[in-house]
């Protein structure tokens, strides 16, 4: 519409005829509720966002919650199609005039090659549908195109895939959306051309952009929301489901002190810390559908929940750990998730899920008992010394029933004493 030849007629005739005023945002505007949308869902290092729009391009190099640099091109999916006959069957020489025109736009933007971005942050109908057909592709197991992450080389195989085909062809193309069979290939063309400028591997598809700008904008003007992203979430659904956010809070507290002093023995590190968050304050969410069996369902609810700052791993990962926190011998289904998680990753899960059993134990009386918690450790057995204010030995006895799981995974005895 910010394009549009009759624009001044078209918007006078909306207000007459439904009564509605419509501001037309200024291509600054639009990058700023794109880049609100990802920062308020995506944990952001230094990165390059990429939107793809119909007559434009919009680039903006960004870092935490900063941006840094930024440029509108006006070049887009629907003009640069027209422009060089990439609607149907594609000529050789048309689309090497495409990239040559591509390249003219890009050539000047010297930020673009003298910066080394850690991934690229695509957004928009193209892009994303750039990630669905990969997914389809590759079986993913999800069809969440919220932080999806792919290669620049899968960019590239999906652009091969989509440029040797006619309009007709690629409207039965599994995993792409119709209504764009005729534009992809120009945006694909736009987007990979920019992913091999700056030499970046990592690309990330984010769900979230413009709508979500705007929404988080009106949110942060009339309420008091968290400013960390995956606090936001995590309260969020807790809310909604009517959870114990106390016995939550005390069961992650105790996990992540039983997971910081045991770190000599798993050697895991800080990058676990979300995935800690997300399932111990999360493990017990299930009860809002079924008490028993409430472990499978926090499994489920976390899984298909949209939880900011997680990538699709972690929010797997989260929700198998969350699931292992009864004292049971359920196993979580994750075979169907081979291509998500490996041997590794299975690991990581048994490590931390059998502190979230102990810690689950030492809070069964759901009123925060223990206060605090000593952790030692010697070649056969962990010792760990609890300090509370009333009888703990209910609560001791529980966490004990997670130390033949602790034997056979950290090879330890499990000790637990009151002081």
């Amino acid at each position: 519409l910010r394009e549009a030849k009759n624009k001044d007629v078209l918007l006078p005739l909306i207000k007459k005829e439904l009564d509605i005023d419509i501001r037309i945002l200024s291509c600054d505007e639009e990058i700023s509720y794109n880049f609100l949308g990802i920062k308020r869902s995506i944990y952001i290092e230094n990165s390059l966002m990429v939107e793809v729009a119909g007559t434009d391009t919009h680039l903006a190099w960004v870092q935490g919650d900063k941006v840094i640099k930024k440029i509108t091109l006006p070049v887009g999916s629907v003009n640069l199609t027209y422009k060089f006959n990439l609607k149907d069957r594609i000529s050789t020489q048309d689309l090497n005039d495409a990239f040559s025109f591509i390249s003219s736009q890009l050539n000047d933007i010297s930020w673009l090659t003298e910066t080394k971005f850690d991934s690229i942050i695509g957004i928009a109908s193209t892009v994303r549908n750039i990630g669905k057909i990969d997914r389809v592709r590759k079986r993913y197991p999800f069809d969440i195109p919220h932080n999806y992450e792919l290669s620049d080389l899968d960019v590239q195989e999906i652009f091969n895939l989509l440029k040797c085909k006619d309009f007709k062809q690629r409207q039965k193309l599994e995993g792409i959306e119709p209504e764009l069979a005729d534009i992809i290939v120009g945006g694909t063309a736009i987007f990979k051309k920019i992913a091999n400028l700056v030499q970046c591997s990592k690309i990330i598809i984010s769900g979230r952009g413009l709508r979500e700008g705007l929404m988080y904008e009106y949110l942060h003007s009339k309420y008091s929301i968290p400013n960390d992203i995956l606090d936001y979430s995590i309260t969020g659904i807790l809310d909604t489901l009517n959870s114990d956010k106390n016995h939550a809070s005390n069961v992650f507290n105790l996990t992540f002190n039983l997971f910081n002093a045991l770190k000599p023995l798993h050697h895991l590190g800080d990058e676990f810390s979300h995935i800690i968050k997300t399932s111990s304050m999360l493990h017990d969410c299930g009860i809002s559908i079924n008490y028993y069996g409430h472990h499978k369902h926090s499994f489920y609810i976390i899984l298909n929940s949209y939880i900011n700052g997680l990538t699709q791993k972690e929010v797997l990962m989260s929700a198998a750990i969350a699931a292992s926190h009864r004292f049971n011998s359920y196993q979580t289904p994750l075979a169907p998730f081979s291509s998500v998680i490996n041997q590794l990753d299975l690991r990581s899960v048994k490590l931390i899920g059998v502190l979230i059993k102990i810690a689950e134990g030492l809070d069964r009386s759901l009123v925060g008992a223990v206060k605090n918690l000593n952790v030692n450790f010697d070649e056969e057995t962990v010792t760990l010394k609890v300090s509370s204010d009333i009888d703990v030995d209910f609560e001791i006895r529980q966490a004990l029933r997670a130390s033949e799981k602790f034997k056979e995974i950290y090879g330890k005895e499990l000790i637990i004493e009151a002081i």
